[in-house]
Parts: C-alpha cells; structure tokens; sequence
C-alpha cells in the first residue's frame, strides 16, 4: 500500500477517529527513531521479528500499548511520540477538537497494524512526506482556537488616570473638596458593590445630616464603612479632629477611612493607632491593581454620578468630562502606536 493509500484512509475516517491522525503521526516517529527505512522490511512481521514486543511494562503491568525491545536491555514505546503528536495539534497549534485521550489512542494500536504493515516498508522521504500531509491535514480539517486578542475589546484604566493625572488643585468656580470627596465616594461605590452609599455636597454637614462621614456605606441599617474627605494634605497636628471620627466608627464596628492627599510627619501612623485606615491617591492606585477594568469604569461613573447628580457643578462636570474624553484619547493613540509598532 502507498503512502497516498494510508492518507486516504485516514482522511476517510477522519471525523470517527480523530486520534487516528496523531496515531498515524507516531507510529512514523516512532519507526523513525528505530531505523526502519535503513533495514529493508517487508512487514509487520518482519518488524516484530527484529524488535521483540514486550507485553509487560517495567511495572510488571500488561503492555496495552505498543512497546518493543530495541536491543542493549532498551525498550521503545510508541506513547511518547503519541503525546508529543496530540501536544502538537492541541497546545502548540491550538486544535482543541482533536481529542485527549492519549490512553486509548496508543490502546488502539493493533487496529492500525495493517498501516504499520506499509509504514514499515517506507524510505525516510516517505515517512516524512506522510507526516507532513497528516498534519497539514489536521490543522486545516479542525479549526484554529488561538486566542485573539483583537477580539477582546479592552476598556482604559479609567479611574487610575483619573487618580494619576486629574488636577485636585483648586479651581477657581469649584466648591473646594468637591472633586476629592467624587473620587473617594467612585472609589468606596465600586470598591463596595454590596453597600448603599451615601454621599452630600461638600461643605454640608454629616453631623447636621446624622451620618458619621462625609461618604458613608451601609448594609441595611448598619454602617459598615465611613470616610472622612480631606482634598489637601495633612498635617500632624490634624490627629485630634479625628478622635471623634475614630470613636464612632468604633462603637458602630464600621471601617474608618481618612482620605487625604498626603500625609505629613507620622501622622499616617498616629491615625492607624486611632484605629483608622489613612488613604492617599496613591494608596488608591496601588490598590487599583487588584481591580478590571470593568470596576474601574464603575469608579468613573460613580464619580461622574457625584459632580452631575449631587455636586452639580457645571466649572467641575465640564473640567472632568475633558480630562476623561482627552485621556481616553491619548490612551488609544498609544494602543495604536504600539500595535503599529
């Protein structure tokens, strides 16, 4: 039988045994590794008759697979090369509807011993050319599943430039804070999907309002975290006008927060002694590596939500919706850049 003869009955039964391609792949390996184009056989039998089969494995196990003595106290089994064949077609090339059933494959073998009748009588040129058309045939049968990611549309880390490059000086027209107090109330509202919270206008009162903080988060009626605001940074002799914040979120067993641009001197520490979390832009943006950028977008929208809907000033709803539309520009071009590169 010509090697054109064992190509065309693999591709006959092709869709009902499609382990047949990578069988048929090692069984030329595996002849290939002993020699057989260089010992002029003329069969299966005259194969089995230069390499004994061994029926026991080194385990003392019956052999299910084909496994033969090559001589020097060596044994060749065909099961590596049928790994190394299912490996090519479903991790290196990404056919993952060639199937993965190595055991039963190699178990197979003696349904396939008049290929290896053939197989055996074939020169080095043979083999090599009819491993070539089997693989190009399985890749071209079975479609590619290599992930592209072009098919995946990817969103900007929104809420990062926001922390990173966003201006929090004042501005003139711009309730002081008001910007600040958005980004911490995004940050909590998606940081918290499972809590309400609460926010007001800058300069409003929580103590008037009967909230703790100036953003507080609830579960139900009990008050799970609160944060304090601060669009400056801080200085150390700022500790005593957070005792009293530091006190309610105790008796409530709520997370209290104090949101500064900076912290001087050891008051980061002083703070964490009162039993508070002190958290910076960048405290924010390290925690922001934990976040998709799904959740960031969330922090976006929250914010937004804050300057049209509770703030509603229109010097800050326009200042941001420019600083989100011209970095998203920026951030895109750079995609471009570098994909193009």
């Amino acid at each position: 039988m010509t090697p054109d003869d064992r190509f065309k009955e693999l591709t006959n039964s092709f869709q009902q045994r499609k382990f047949a391609a990578g069988l048929l792949v090692a069984f030329i390996d595996f002849l290939e590794a002993l020699e057989t184009p260089n010992l002029a056989l003329s069969s299966v039998d005259g194969f089995l008759n230069r390499f004994q089969r061994r029926t026991k494995t080194a385990q003392r196990a019956r052999a299910n697979t084909l496994i033969v003595d090559r001589g020097g106290g060596r044994t060749l089994s065909i099961r590596p090369f049928y790994n190394r064949a299912e490996r090519y077609f479903r991790s290196e090339r990404k056919r993952f509807d060639y199937p993965s059933c190595a055991p039963r494959a190699t178990q197979a073998w003696t349904d396939y011993l008049a290929w290896l009748d053939a197989l055996v009588t074939y020169s080095n040129q043979e083999l090599a050319a009819l491993r070539q058309r089997v693989c190009d045939f399985v890749l071209t049968e079975l479609p590619s599943q290599e992930f592209d990611p072009s098919s995946v549309p990817l969103d900007p880390p929104l809420f990062q430039m926001v922390l990173q490059g966003f201006d929090l000086a004042r501005h003139k027209h711009e309730p002081s804070g008001a910007a600040f107090q958005g980004i911490v109330f995004g940050f909590l509202r998606a940081d918290n999907p499972h809590l309400q919270m609460e926010v007001d206008k800058v300069r409003t009162g929580s103590k008037r309002l009967q909230r703790v903080g100036d953003v507080d988060g609830w579960d139900g009626g009990r008050l799970a975290v609160s944060a304090e605001v601060k669009q400056y940074a801080l200085a150390d002799e700022a500790l005593p006008q957070f005792a009293p914040f530091a006190d309610a979120v105790a008796r409530r067993g709520a997370i209290g927060i104090v949101a500064a641009l900076g912290f001087a001197g050891s008051l980061r520490e002083r703070l964490e002694d009162l039993g508070l979390l002190p958290v910076s832009p960048e405290d924010m943006v390290r925690i922001l590596g934990l976040w998709d950028s799904v959740k960031q977008r969330t922090a976006v929208t929250s914010l937004f939500y804050y300057v049209r809907h509770v703030e509603k000033n229109a010097v800050l709803i326009a200042r941001l919706e420019k600083f989100v539309e011209t970095a998203t520009s920026e951030w895109a071009q750079r995609r471009l850049s570098a994909g193009a590169a």
